[in-house]
């Protein structure tokens, strides 16, 4: 999405053909005792990485032709990436984030990465060797893009996956840790090493050190376009009762924050129309959203920290690009891209919505639902350099701007 079209094209093809605006967007009824319980059993069945039945105690080794879990080519670029909660983490949030997702490096070129800590998901590189520990997640089974000899082990709810490059594998390649979510690894004649970016790394960490407040007339045009004062407040109004029916129950930012991404990749729609008209101002709206149930990566950034100013969390919105298919900038011409930022005892969160999302809305006004991924959920800073790079940061102060 490029927001330099934004204005551009608005009066042009204000009305989106193929959209019916009538479809009024229904927060799910969630029950929260059992959250994570429900996620986990719904992602295992959206996965398209296929399992082998392994006992729970049993270890085998092969050598094997693996791939990455596949997503729409199309969805990609501004949506799904190679992206469920563990219900042995959900009473334990302050660990979580005390924790995080990381990655460190050791004096001997270990790589250690956390993804999605709430399953407590690591890989470790060391040589030409990876290994994937975490909880099992149903039938999950951990994988790799390239040949490998691998054994993996089950036991007690947890898993330990471990697997040998052949030595003489030069390339890229990425290493499936949980069913929506990967790493990008490059080896050479054998010896891996995570693909890291520093530099973009460093200019996520100098947008989030320079965030701007954004003009309170501007906010108000990303909740509804050329709205009066009655107008934003009921749009608003609409948008506390879904934040307060997604949070009920929920005590910690952090478990507030997760349920709320969660929620908005499960009930907006990507909408391809949008995207290649040159997405209309109003398709980024709290409106626009509300009422079809769509929008671009400019509006899962928008409608998830709108929701999160709900529960007093300050969800920033950040401006920049990524590329697709989980690939690194070194592999693939960047585009457009928003997603979020939020700062949680002291220690950023990266959240991505958009790119969590699995739900798809063509331009014959077709839907089609998917479940919610976890990788851009608390991810890694590392891991998320590897594909999206901030050029500037902005918050959104929602209330303010309905009484200005």
């Amino acid at each position: 999405m490029h927001k330099k079209r934004l204005l551009a094209v608005v009066m042009a093809i204000f009305v989106i053909s193929g959209c019916d605006n009538s479809s009024e967007i229904e927060p799910p009824k969630f029950s929260f005792s059992n959250y994570d319980e429900l996620s986990q059993s719904s992602s295992t069945e959206s996965s398209s990485v296929e399992s082998s039945s392994i006992e729970s105690t049993s270890t085998e080794s092969s050598s094997v032709q693996s791939s990455s879990t596949a997503s729409s080519s199309a969805q990609s670029s501004s949506t799904a990436s190679s992206s469920v909660k563990s219900s042995s983490t959900a009473s334990s949030s302050t660990q979580s984030s005390q924790q995080g997702s990381s990655s460190t490096q050791n004096e001997n070129s270990v790589y250690k990465i956390i993804l999605d800590p709430l399953n407590e998901k690591t890989v470790t590189i060391n040589g030409n060797e990876i290994t994937v520990t975490g909880t099992t997640e149903g039938g999950f089974q951990p994988s790799c893009s390239f040949s490998v000899s691998h054994t993996i082990t089950r036991k007690n709810g947890r898993f330990t996956y471990t697997a040998k490059v052949n030595q003489l594998f030069t390339g890229y390649g990425s290493v499936q840790i949980c069913w929506s979510g990967s790493v990008r690894v490059y080896a050479e004649k054998g010896q891996i090493r995570f693909v890291e970016c520093t530099d973009v790394e460093q200019e996520n960490t100098k947008a989030v050190e320079k965030t701007l407040d954004q003009p309170l007339n501007q906010v108000a045009e990303y909740i509804a376009v050329n709205a009066d004062k009655e107008k934003l407040k009921e749009v608003m109004a609409k948008i506390t009762e879904i934040s307060n029916k997604i949070c009920d129950g929920i005590s910690s930012d952090y478990d507030k924050l997760r349920a709320i991404s969660r929620w908005v990749s499960e009930n907006i729609y990507y909408d391809f129309k949008a995207f290649d008209d040159g997405v209309p101002a109003e398709t980024l709206t709290l409106e626009y959203m509300l009422n079809n149930s769509s929008s671009v990566c400019g509006g899962y950034s928008n409608m998830t920290s709108a929701l999160a100013a709900v529960q007093g969390i300050k969800v920033c919105n950040v401006h920049g690009s990524a590329v697709n298919n989980s690939m690194t900038f070194d592999e693939r011409q960047a585009e457009y891209h928003e997603w979020n930022y939020a700062v949680i005892d002291g220690r950023v969160i990266w959240v991505d919505s958009g790119w969590n999302s699995y739900c798809y809305r063509y331009s014959n006004g077709k839907y089609e639902s998917g479940k919610a991924g976890v990788k851009y959920f608390d991810i890694s800073p590392k891991a998320l350099a590897q594909n999206h790079k901030a050029k500037y940061a902005e918050y959104r102060d929602y209330f303010a701007a309905i009484e200005q």
